[in-house]
């Protein structure tokens, strides 16, 4: 009787044509699922702040009508850390907080710190692990990042803009009638501006993040 098998030679060929075909493949298969997991926390952040929005408005009006303080500046047109951290804490507590789940609120965070040691926003920590930064600009604004403090933390990439405006910045709004607009403008109608705007400017990505349902699409300008 004689026993079949394979030779020793022909297993080490064998696994390194897998070594080769997974080495090919894994960084595709580990870019989309950073894809499809960085576009459901951002469903699930825009779903909730959006629902918050119009909870609040119940209670406290229409969001293009809430008190929304001017940004500290001092005389030469530069953040007094201290006073924009305390609007942005007033104008958070009192139009969001109550109508949002989270976890932890760091009210001086590192990231954020002048050389003084004050920042000037606050950070909210989420249960998935993302967290969003929130700042009293022209507009009340969510600096949300779709991994918390994991790399790359850059614009485009695990960070996006949001804004609630006052009626005197609705241009923000991709829609007169969107309640959390996009850091971007109305004006930016043609999808092929807004992906041209996001591969040189990734602050703006939002814009097209936001027309393309969330999805990052084949020709989305930024590597995750």
């Amino acid at each position: 009787m004689k026993n079949f098998g394979f030779t020793l030679a022909e297993v080490l060929v064998t696994l390194g044509i897998i070594g080769i075909v997974a080495a090919l493949t894994m960084p595709a298969l580990i870019q989309n699922y950073k894809k499809h997991e960085a576009s459901s926390r951002l469903k699930k952040f825009y779903s909730m702040m959006s629902q918050a929005i119009l909870f609040s408005e119940n209670d406290n009006g229409p969001s293009v009508d809430w008190d929304k303080k001017d940004m500290a500046l001092d005389e030469d047109n530069i953040i007094i850390a201290d006073e924009q951290n305390k609007l942005a804490l007033e104008y958070f507590n009192r139009y969001i907080e109550p109508y949002i789940k989270y976890t932890k609120i760091d009210k001086n965070p590192k990231e954020s710190q002048d050389e003084n040691g004050q920042a000037d926003q606050i950070e909210v920590y989420l249960a998935d692990g993302s967290t969003f930064y929130f700042d009293n600009g022209n507009c009340a604004h969510f600096l949300y990042d779709t991994n918390g403090h994991k790399q790359p933390n850059s614009h485009g990439r695990d960070i996006f803009s949001f804004l609630i405006c006052p009626a005197t910045y609705r241009t923000h709004c991709l829609s007169q009638n969107q309640k959390l607009c996009p850091w971007g403008y109305v004006s930016i109608d043609d999808r092929e501006q807004a992906r041209r705007r996001c591969m040189n400017s990734p602050q703006y990505c939002t814009s097209l993040i936001m027309k393309d349902g969330f999805e990052f699409k084949k020709d989305y300008p930024h590597k995750l």
